[in-house]
């Protein structure tokens, strides 16, 4: 359901308002290049998705029917995108670093910096259908409902993705990597 300012923002978009374009940007841009990410494993493929989403709903704004809340449309154009960017990926991309924080000892910032890539790499390695669900529930903090709209399925359908996304997750961190074992 959308917010009194989330229907003020969609007026002013479709009046064509400049400020209002920036205004989404700044509401969304961030979470949605995380979302990208997470999906993408890569930085500049994250910010190009996202780029690309953006120029989409500037394009569309106009056929946005407002059935739906304004984040949950943009990111479902977002995903879209993701799913046809690993479609047409040829090539593994590799893991960013993470940026340091300032404060932190040598052996915190390693440690960290260990279990950010062990957990990166294990969802990234989980099946598709998984990982989006997990990115979204626990990255964008989505209810179920949310992620039902957005993905078009079954409530139920996205709670046995969870399930077993947790479960091949859980696996793999377990199991040093082996995301098929009992």
């Amino acid at each position: 359901m959308a917010t009194y300012k989330e229907t003020e923002l969609v007026r002013k978009l479709k009046k064509g308002d400049k400020s209002s374009f920036e205004e989404l940007l700044n509401l969304y841009g961030n979470r949605l290049i995380k979302t990208c990410y997470l999906i993408l494993n890569s930085r500049v493929e994250a910010e190009d998705a996202v780029q690309e989403t953006f120029i989409r709903v500037f394009k569309s704004i106009h056929n946005f029917n407002e059935e739906s809340s304004l984040y949950t449309w943009i990111y479902t154009i977002a995903l879209n995108i993701c799913r046809d960017m690993l479609k047409r990926r040829k090539y593994v991309s590799s893991f960013e670093e993470y940026m340091l924080d300032q404060g932190e000892s040598a052996e915190e910032i390693v440690l960290e910096r260990i279990n950010r890539e062990i957990l990166r790499e294990r969802l990234s390695s989980l099946p598709f259908i998984y990982k989006e669900v997990l990115v979204l529930f626990y990255f964008e903090g989505l209810t179920v409902k949310e992620i039902s709209h957005i993905l078009r399925e079954k409530e139920g359908t996205i709670k046995s993705k969870l399930s077993r996304g947790r479960k091949m997750l859980k696996n793999a961190l377990v199991k040093g990597g082996d995301l098929f074992e009992g």
